[in-house]
């Protein structure tokens, strides 16, 4: 794969030339992509699948500021230059259709290698996979009697080459490897369905006691949770105290704040007012912010957007107030912010758009939460809020337990979550209760943001979708976070 995007540097040369010779921008992106996949169920191999596809896409942008897009499922040199004169005729009768200019910022050249270890990827036998798979799947089932379990394995590498004719040349290579169970109780009755997963970026995860040790502690709980949901009561309507994880956290981050901060939405973000984003303005309480960054070796991981600009870190909120947006080059000028190299795409097949990478909630001054994740039930969760007074100001606490998924109206910042289940805990013991919607605003959720405790957990896994795109997104929280009681923010109902 790698050595098919090494070979270009004459074709990109010569795209280049023939660019500059031309009058426009080009930006010349190449991708080369394998996937393997492989589901176990109930000791047998359900399914398996392997793709491979490379192919490139030609964006050029005239003296005008017009644009066009032509793509190729081939990395032929000679196919490439036809497609860029193609393109560039298509881009100079773009005001013959009335196609509006896009004035771009100053770009700096940048020329890079971000190549990480990769070399497991050939060595990946779907059998092999297959048959470890139903070791793992057994030994779920093993530990929780009752439930039936699926494991699945994906492995994914996206590498891309991107030229830009001012010299810019930058080839890099995301390794993705995840596995998943989908768990539900063995009865005739009643069923809940529980999913978990964790991810890696080397293949060799399957063999990785440390983490399959977590993987096995997460896939246990939700085998648990798969048992005891059937037989739990629905939770009462309203405004409570509560903690959620930085599962919920993510996607509170994700779908309120991070779409609404992408600046190709300004003319209708709830985060900016005529198009500009409203720097400034107070958003949440002020020891809470947010950030968006690539994380090295994360699931998300985009050193370099697919305009070939470096992606930085962008902090949409600091110590609640909003500060910047997260930006492309076409979107950058019109938004009024900082340019953050925050341009992705699906394949060399799209249009690149401002999205996120890793996005997570950060609170001032967490409180402790000794120990790894994976070893918070709800009851030392429970002993956590005793030990730190949160249920002296809260004698009960609806403790929401992970996420599944949601969906924000970035109008007006309005969301409406799903979490996997819910623990009302209080002095006087657990209770576990069927999961509800959470819905509100998310000015209001971040506003009732009271505490956090622990280090920042950043493996909460997805894939985003946006205009037709899907890209792989994670992020987090600390281990957990305390909401006070808001009117905005509500557990259950219609």
């Amino acid at each position: 794969m790698i050595a098919e995007l090494e070979s270009l540097d004459t074709a990109g040369a010569e795209m280049a030339r023939r660019a500059r010779a031309a009058g426009v921008l080009l930006i010349w992106r190449a991708q080369a992509r394998s996937v393997r996949h492989v589901v176990v169920r109930r000791g047998r191999i359900e399914s398996t699948a392997y793709d491979s596809s490379a192919g490139h896409g030609v964006q050029v942008v005239t003296a005008e500021g017009r644009t066009a897009l032509a793509s190729r499922d081939d990395l032929r040199p000679d196919e490439a230059l036809a497609l860029l004169d193609r393109a560039i005729e298509a881009a100079r009768g773009g005001a013959a259709l009335g196609l509006s200019r896009g004035d771009l910022p100053p770009l700096e050249p940048t020329r890079d290698r971000v190549v990480p270890p990769i070399a497991g990827f050939d060595l990946i036998r779907l059998d092999a996979v297959g048959r470890r798979l139903a070791e793992i799947e057994a030994e779920i089932t093993g530990r929780v009697p009752g439930t039936q379990s699926s494991v699945s394995f994906r492995a994914e590498l996206d590498a891309w080459r991107i030229f830009r004719c001012d010299g810019t040349d930058v080839l890099y290579a995301m390794p993705r490897c995840t596995i998943a169970a989908h768990a539900t109780s063995a009865g005739a009755g009643a069923r809940h369905g529980v999913s978990t997963s964790l991810f890696s970026p080397s293949p060799d995860l399957l063999d990785d006691e440390e983490r399959l040790g977590r993987f096995l502690k997460r896939a246990g709980r939700a085998a648990r949770l798969a048992l005891e949901l059937p037989d739990a009561p629905a939770h009462p309507a309203g405004s409570f105290p509560l903690v959620i994880d930085y599962a919920l956290a993510k996607g509170l981050a994700h779908e309120a704040f991070g779409h609404a901060a992408e600046a190709d939405g300004f003319r209708s973000s709830v985060l900016a007012r005529d198009g500009t984003f409203r720097a400034g303005e107070v958003v949440g309480a002020s020891h809470v912010s947010i950030v968006d960054e690539p994380v090295e070796a994360d699931h998300a991981w985009q050193p370099y957007s697919a305009n070939g600009v470096p992606r930085t870190r962008a902090t949409i909120v600091d110590r609640g107030r909003l500060v910047e947006g997260l930006s492309d080059i076409w979107s950058a000028g019109p938004a009024g912010v900082r340019l953050t190299g925050a341009a992705r795409a699906e394949s060399f097949q799209h249009a690149p758009q401002p999205r996120m990478t890793n996005i997570r909630i950060e609170v001032d001054h967490p409180c402790p939460a000794p120990g790894a994740f994976e070893d918070y039930d709800p009851e030392r969760v429970r002993d956590l809020l005793l030990a730190n007074g949160v249920l002296n100001r809260h004698p009960r606490v609806a403790f929401l337990s992970g996420y599944s998924g949601g969906q924000v109206n970035p109008t007006t910042g309005d969301f409406v979550f799903n979490c996997k289940a819910i623990y009302v805990l209080g002095r006087d013991g657990i209770a576990l209760h069927k999961p509800a919607i959470l819905s509100g605003s998310m000015f209001s959720a971040l506003h009732a943001v009271r505490e956090a405790f622990g280090p920042l957990m950043l493996d909460a896994l997805g894939y985003c979708g946006k205009w037709g795109q899907s890209v792989p997104s994670s992020g987090g929280s600390h281990f957990y976070l305390v909401l006070d009681p808001d009117p905005g923010v509500r557990l259950g109902g219609a």
